[in-house]
């Protein structure tokens, strides 16, 4: 038979008490979860144009004039 586990202690425990049940809940501040780091601004940047696909490239071709040398 296995032994149980021991509880660990929870800071601040509670409990919420209903009509036919009592709900142990744990309680901790907003402190516990706040973490003081840096805002970095956003990448401004634009990303690069996409190549252009084959419908835009067909119609740039067609609309070419073509060369007077050739």
């Amino acid at each position: 038979m296995s032994r149980p586990k021991p509880r660990r202690a929870e800071p601040s425990a509670g409990a919420f008490l209903g009509p036919d049940l009592l709900v142990p809940a744990s309680m901790h501040t907003l402190a516990d979860d706040y973490r003081d780091e840096p805002t970095y601004p956003e990448d401004e940047r634009e990303p690069e144009p996409e190549p252009p696909g084959l419908v835009r490239r067909v119609i740039d071709r067609l609309m070419r004039r073509p060369d007077p040398g050739s």
